[in-house]
């Protein structure tokens, strides 16, 4: 059965994140992309053939020898999902591509219906635009803006964020998507939750770019108090990379062509 409910926009997704900031409420802001639902789903709808499936683990550099992780990692993401504050899905009406087509599907069978749900692309608020320190969204900027923040990726954006009068107080790296040499398992994850833990009284919310192994992070953020919030390739802008996403690079090349226009 199709989901009826009301799938808030960018502005008010980023609104409720504001207020959850300024507020001091802890939450997980999460996003169920395509590589998410296969990963989730695969083995569960026959539609999901392998070949997808190992394509998204080694993207998202987990071997596809690691059963125990790979079954460690689908458990974390229902968890993930069923208590994230709000959750980015696909809204109906919105060209659903690839394995986005199932995306009612997956939502009932997992039970997903009762969460809050928001548009999927709420992170591209937070894109900067090419040639320019400014982000997307308004909303997005201010809360970035005078925060002391957790950073969880593999991108150096400290010297950015000083721009906004905000200060990186911990990095926790993740190796980059299809790393060659680097892998995510169980002691990396571990490691990366027990760092979340310790430090998570130190900042105002963390950001987090790490792919589906971000969904975890934040409910891991939100469980002790914190806030988490997933904004995946959109962070690559800060360091002026728009190469590792169709949407950035289709972005790129207008602000290039009114450039050259202008």
């Amino acid at each position: 059965m199709k989901s009826k409910q009301i799938i808030l926009s960018q502005d008010e997704c980023l609104s409720i994140i504001l207020k959850n900031i300024n507020d001091g409420y802890q939450g997980s802001f999460i996003r169920k992309s395509d590589g998410e639902n296969i990963v989730l789903s695969y083995g569960i709808l026959n539609s999901i053939p392998f070949k997808n499936y190992r394509k998204k683990l080694i993207h998202y550099n987990i071997s596809i020898w690691d059963i125990s992780f790979q079954l460690f990692i689908r458990s974390e993401l229902i968890n993930a999902f069923s208590n994230a504050s709000l959750l980015g899905v696909c809204p109906p009406g919105r060209l659903r591509h690839g394995f986005w087509e199932m995306e009612d599907e997956i939502l009932s069978y997992f039970s997903l219906n009762n969460n809050r749900l928001g548009d999927v692309n709420f992170h591209m608020g937070f894109i900067k635009k090419p040639n320019n320190n400014e982000l997307m969204n308004p909303i997005a900027q201010e809360i970035i803006t005078n925060r002391k923040i957790g950073i969880i990726s593999h991108c150096k954006v400290e010297e950015f964020l000083l721009q906004y009068q905000s200060k990186v107080l911990i990095r926790l790296e993740i190796p980059k998507r299809r790393a060659r040499f680097q892998r995510m398992n169980r002691i990396v994850f571990n490691t990366i939750v027990e760092n979340i833990k310790k430090n998570n009284s130190q900042v105002d919310f963390w950001i987090v770019a790490a792919g589906i192994h971000a969904k975890p992070f934040c409910e891991h953020i939100r469980k002790i108090g914190g806030i988490g919030i997933d904004i995946g390739s959109s962070m690559d802008t800060w360091v002026d990379e728009y190469h590792s996403r169709g949407h950035l690079r289709k972005l790129l090349k207008q602000y290039d062509d009114e450039k050259l226009s202008g």
